[in-house]
């Protein structure tokens, strides 16, 4: 495969596994009954009623970055790399659920700060105006992280700026995935 094809693939995989991430996790929030997306952590759907679905779809997604960020390794190395450390993340919070507690956190870290920060590779090998945008939406996804790490390690909700935290949370998951799927698309789509 060249170059070309190996990153087609990479984007298909990538693409995916962001699309029956969000699509399932969406799936687990409605079924259960007293899920709260301002109240709950988006991984307190790994030990609720159905856990198999929540943790099923981040297992699969970590999967299929870590094969997808392979794919990319003679676009960008730190690029490959950073999917590969993002998708372990993934991977490891399905695996090690809340129950886990430092060890699920971790990994979660892990996920959310990579995922994100990509971002900035491509703006940085690529250069164009909506590779800015992707960037501007890993930036708000790693400011929300760090605003949501102080709230959890210092047990303060202020720091989840009203959004309780769940909605804290999905400020920092909601612009991943969505420069994810804009970036793996357009690489589908482009000549």
């Amino acid at each position: 495969m060249n170059e070309h094809s190996e990153k087609k693939m990479g984007a298909l995989l990538i693409l995916v596994g962001s699309l029956e991430f969000y699509f399932l996790t969406n799936i687990a929030e409605f079924i259960q009954p007293s899920y709260s997306v301002s109240k709950n952590s988006i991984s307190h759907l790994g030990i609720a009623t159905d856990p198999y679905i929540f943790n099923g779809a981040i297992i699969v997604l970590g999967i299929l970055e870590i094969i997808g960020g392979y794919f990319f390794r003679k676009y960008s190395k730190a690029f490959s790399l950073f999917m590969l450390l993002g998708g372990i993340g993934a991977a490891g919070v399905g695996i090690f659920n809340e129950h886990f507690g430092y060890i699920h956190l971790v990994f979660a870290v892990l996920a959310f700060l990579f995922g994100s920060a990509a971002s900035y590779i491509i703006l940085y090998k690529e250069r164009k105006a909506v590779t800015v945008i992707w960037a501007i939406l890993g930036t708000i996804s790693i400011l929300a992280l760090v605003l949501f790490g102080i709230g959890i390690l210092g047990k303060d909700s202020f720091f989840y700026l009203g959004l309780g935290e769940g909605g804290m949370e999905r400020m920092i998951l909601i612009p991943e995935v969505l420069w994810a799927m804009s970036f793996t698309a357009s690489v589908l789509y482009r000549d």
